[in-house]
C-alpha cells in the first residue's frame, strides 16, 4: 500500500521507483511486541542498522496512477450502479419483480467476478518468474492486495440474495402468502394467550395496528441506513442486520395482534344502546 500511494510509513520507505525496508525499525517493532507479550529476553536483541530494497521499477509511477484511478472508480462506481439500479426499479412496471431481478443480477455478476479471481490467482501462481523463490509469499501478496475486493464481493452476493428473497416474500405468490399467514396466526395466538393472562399493550397495540405499515417501512429504512453508514460491511454484518430487522418485525406483529385483540374485546364489551321507540 505504501508503494502504491507513494508515501512511506514506518519501516517502509518509498523513493522514486524504489521501495525499501528499514530492517532496524522492523526489528524494533518485533522486539516491542515480544516484550509486551511477556518475553523479556527479547529486550536484549541488538539494534540493526540496515536498509533492504524490496522493490524497484521504472514503472512504479504508472502503477501508482493506475492504483489511484482504481481507488477513485472504487469509490464512485458502486454509487453509480446503485443509482442506475434504483432508477430502473422505480421506472419498471412491476417494481417488486424488477427489484428481485436487479438484486439477483448484481449477485450473479459478483459471483462471476469472484470465480474469475480464483482462476486468475491460480494462473498467477503457475506463471511466477524463476527469481521468485517462495510461492507462499507471492500468494500472500496477491491475497493481501485483493482482500477487500473479495470481502466486498461476498458482501454484495449475500446482500443481493437477501434483497431478492425479501422482494419475493412480500409478493403475491402462494408460498409468500402462506408464510405471512402463518406468521399472522402465530402472532394472533400469542396475543390472545397474553391477553387472557392480563398481559396487554393498551393504546400502544391499537396505535401500532393502525400504523403498522409505516412503522415497518421506517424500521426497514433505519436498517438500510445503518448498513450504508457501516464502515467496511461484511456478509456477517448483513446477516446481523437481517436478524435485527426480523426481530423488529416480529415484535411489531405481536403488538399489532395485541391491538386487534384489544379492539375485539372492546367491541364485545360495548353495551347495547336502544334505538328510539324501542
Amino acid at each position: 500500500m505504501d508503494a502504491l500511494t507513494g508515501e512511506g510509513r514506518g519501516a517502509v520507505g518509498v523513493n522514486g521507483g524504489t521501495v525499501t525496508l528499514d530492517v532496524g525499525e522492523a526489528v524494533d517493532q518485533v522486539k516491542e511486541s515480544l516484550v509486551d507479550a511477556g518475553i523479556s529476553p527479547a529486550a536484549k536483541i541488538p539494534e540493526v542498522d540496515k536498509q533492504m530494497v524490496l522493490f524497484q521499477s521504472d514503472q512504479l509511477e504508472k502503477i501508482r496512477k493506475g492504483a489511484h484511478l482504481l481507488d477513485v472508480l472504487g469509490n464512485w462506481l458502486p454509487v453509480i450502479v446503485v443509482a442506475i439500479g434504483a432508477a430502473g426499479v422505480l421506472l419498471a412496471h412491476r417494481r417488486r419483480r424488477a427489484l428481485a431481478r436487479t438484486a439477483l443480477g448484481a449477485a450473479f455478476a459478483c459471483l462471476v467476478v469472484a470465480i474469475v479471481l480464483v482462476v486468475v490467482r491460480r494462473y498467477y501462481l503457475d506463471h511466477l518468474p524463476p527469481q521468485v523463490q517462495s510461492e507462499a509469499a507471492a500468494a500472500a501478496v496477491f491475497d493481501t492486495l485483493l482482500h477487500f475486493l473479495k470481502v466486498s464481493l461476498r458482501t454484495a452476493i449475500v446482500l443481493g440474495v437477501v434483497i431478492a428473497l425479501g422482494a419475493y416474500l412480500i409478493g403475491p405468490g402462494r408460498l409468500p402468502r402462506a408464510i405471512r399467514g402463518t406468521s399472522e396466526r402465530a402472532a394472533d395466538s400469542a396475543a390472545r394467550w397474553a391477553y387472557g393472562h392480563q398481559v396487554r399493550t393498551g393504546r400502544v397495540g391499537t396505535w401500532t395496528q393502525a400504523h403498522r405499515h409505516w412503522i415497518a417501512l421506517t424500521a426497514l429504512l433505519i436498517v438500510a441506513l445503518v448498513f450504508a453508514l457501516w464502515n467496511h460491511p461484511t456478509a456477517l454484518t448483513i446477516l446481523l442486520l437481517v436478524i435485527i430487522l426480523l426481530a423488529a418485525l416480529a415484535l411489531l406483529a405481536l403488538l399489532a395482534a395485541s391491538g386487534r385483540a384489544t379492539a375485539v374485546d372492546a367491541e364485545r364489551g360495548t353495551p347495547h344502546r336502544p334505538e328510539r321507540g324501542e
